[in-house]
């Protein structure tokens, strides 16, 4: 009886250990699978953003030309090439810039389903494009091309680049999310056996899985490059501090950033310096912050602030702050001297704000509107429209 109880003892024990060993190999792939699947969505939503900033680009560069800016004439060609080709790469992919193909039947819906579909669309804007290019200032054809660029820059392209921009979002925290449940299931798992086997035996193994699981919430919450809140994380943190902020009934403003001439930067310097200045922009900013205010990067050269418990003026001390402060930093990769700027957009928060959206469009417009204005500025957003509101005091409804 004896040697069956040690017989069994000893199966059970080399039984435990070889479920501690698959489990440790499935954690090791699901971490490979959460780094993949993080840099994956994130140079997509990267690249699906910069695709909407390139088709306002274009417009605008076609509008310089056609008032006889000969010089747009190049810049006009290079971010017309470079929107058709990030186009191909998002919906073949491209495994060197970690680009998965449009796989997905939401994706495929909207790049070649419907009556104008995304794909088609794209293929228009840049046909239009380059006949503009293809035209002399004086061509009397250019006015009523440039006209039709920009109406396909409204709709429905934009609205079609703003909806791809989503998809890959949803699809993304989709993804990391059933990785997340499965890294939680090895852990229960995990857990399980070790109660069963002497706590001393796997007590490495133990905080082998918690260096896991909190790598993989940093990867879920924050963006790789620069270490702030991505763009999923700003936005649920955000909606914390909003509805904080309207129980004690404080305002909160919002501030979008983004890097002047950032385009120019990569293009002179490469890639890689380009990087550097992000990462250099996310070390000011979170040593500028209060411990309470939230900075997330959006995507590309966009980044926002949140700023709790702030008045619209103070706010803009703030910010002008930042955009001085920015203005005389230097970064010096591989023994160059760089400096750069940024223009800032800011609004407040209305007071019954229900969501972020409202206040970030209204920065964002801001923001557009530093860039129009000379770029290395803060403009204030306009005031928000007072909502409309019935004989009985409620809030019309849309479309009353």
């Amino acid at each position: 009886m004896r040697q069956v109880s040690t017989r069994f003892l000893t199966i059970s024990y080399i039984a435990a250990l070889s479920i501690i060993a698959l489990l440790s190999i499935a954690s090791h792939i699901t971490l490979d699978r959460v780094l993949q699947t993080h840099e994956g969505s994130a140079a997509v939503v990267n690249v699906s953003g910069r695709q909407r900033m390139l088709s306002q680009r274009i417009a605008s560069l076609a509008a310089q030309y056609a008032d006889g800016d000969v010089s747009a004439r190049a810049a006009l060609i290079a971010a017309t090439d470079e929107f058709a080709d990030n186009h191909r790469q998002l919906v073949e992919g491209n495994s060197s810039r970690h680009l998965p193909p449009a796989d997905s039947a939401e994706l495929k819906a909207i790049y070649f389903s419907g009556d104008y579909p995304l794909d088609r669309a794209v293929k228009d804007y840049v046909a239009i494009a380059h006949r503009i290019a293809g035209m002399s200032p004086g061509d009397p054809a250019l006015k009523e091309e440039t006209a039709q660029l920009f109406a396909a820059a409204r709709e429905p392209l934009l609205t079609q680049l703003n909806d791809v921009v989503k998809i890959h979002q949803v699809e993304s925290e989709q993804q990391l999310s059933h990785l997340q449940l499965l890294q939680k299931m090895v852990l229960i798992v995990v857990l399980a056996t070790l109660c069963v086997e002497a706590m001393v035996i796997f007590q490495p193994m133990v905080r082998r899985i918690a260096r896991y699981h909190a790598e993989l919430m940093r990867l879920a919450t924050t963006d790789p490059l620069t270490g702030l809140l991505n763009r999923r994380s700003f936005f649920d943190r955000g909606m914390a501090e909003l509805r904080k902020a309207r129980r004690a009934g404080q305002p909160a403003c919002f501030l979008m950033l983004d890097v002047d001439h950032f385009k120019k930067i990569n293009d002179t310097y490469g890639h890689k310096t380009g990087d550097v200045v992000l990462k250099a922009l996310a070390d000011k900013l979170s040593a500028a912050l209060r411990p309470g205010d939230l900075a997330g990067r959006l995507g590309g050269e966009e980044f926002a602030v949140l700023l709790p418990e702030t008045t619209l003026d103070a706010a803009l001390i703030a910010a002008q702050r930042l955009c001085d402060g920015i203005a005389q930093m230097e970064v010096r990769p591989e023994d160059q001297i760089v400096k750069f700027t940024v223009s800032i957009g800011a609004a407040d928060f209305e007071k019954d704000a229900l969501t972020l959206q409202p206040a970030m469009d209204r920065a964002d417009a801001a923001l557009y509107r530093a860039k129009a204005e000379g770029r290395n500025r803060v403009i204030l957003a306009k005031p928000a429209p007072e909502p409309a509101r019935n004989p009985i005091g409620e809030f019309a409804p849309s479309g009353a």
